[in-house]
């Protein structure tokens, strides 16, 4: 009878410290990589502001409100480049399973801030860091 009881008492704390540091965080990340996907599909049609041609940059036209998508792109891929970083420094074991699986949250949310830092100007940094981005998320 005690055997049993202390049995269902550490398989319930095994289940408890699964689920709470493992099967948790993990879906936070295939959530957040999913809203990632999410951002790229829909901020992919947008212009710039400025094109890198030969190590110079020129402004292009856009309009008003071009010019607001794009500032709300850039804070939407900093912003998940923030939490994918704060999820790679905060949940560790979940982490190195995910490193495990072929997905580093550390190398994606330091693409995700390029990507951000990017984003207005057209040239090979803006491509470079989106087909990165794709790479490390494998979308």
């Amino acid at each position: 009878m005690l055997e049993t009881l202390i049995t269902g008492f550490v398989g319930g704390v095994a289940a408890w410290f699964f689920t709470d540091y493992v099967a948790k965080p993990l879906r936070r990340f295939f959530d957040l990589r999913r809203e990632v996907n999410r951002c790229l599909v829909y901020y992919g049609n947008l212009p710039a502001r400025f094109k890198l041609t030969d190590s110079v940059r020129e402004q292009t036209n856009i309009s008003s409100e071009e010019d607001a998508r794009l500032t709300e792109a850039e804070k939407a891929f900093r912003n998940l480049g923030a939490e994918m970083r704060a999820f790679a420094n905060a949940d560790r074991l979940a982490y190195r399973m995910l490193c495990g699986l072929g997905y580093d949250a550390d190398q994606i949310a330091g693409a995700l801030i390029a990507y951000s830092n990017n984003v207005s100007t057209y040239g090979m940094a803006r491509f470079d860091a989106h087909t990165r981005l794709e790479k490390l998320l494998r979308v």
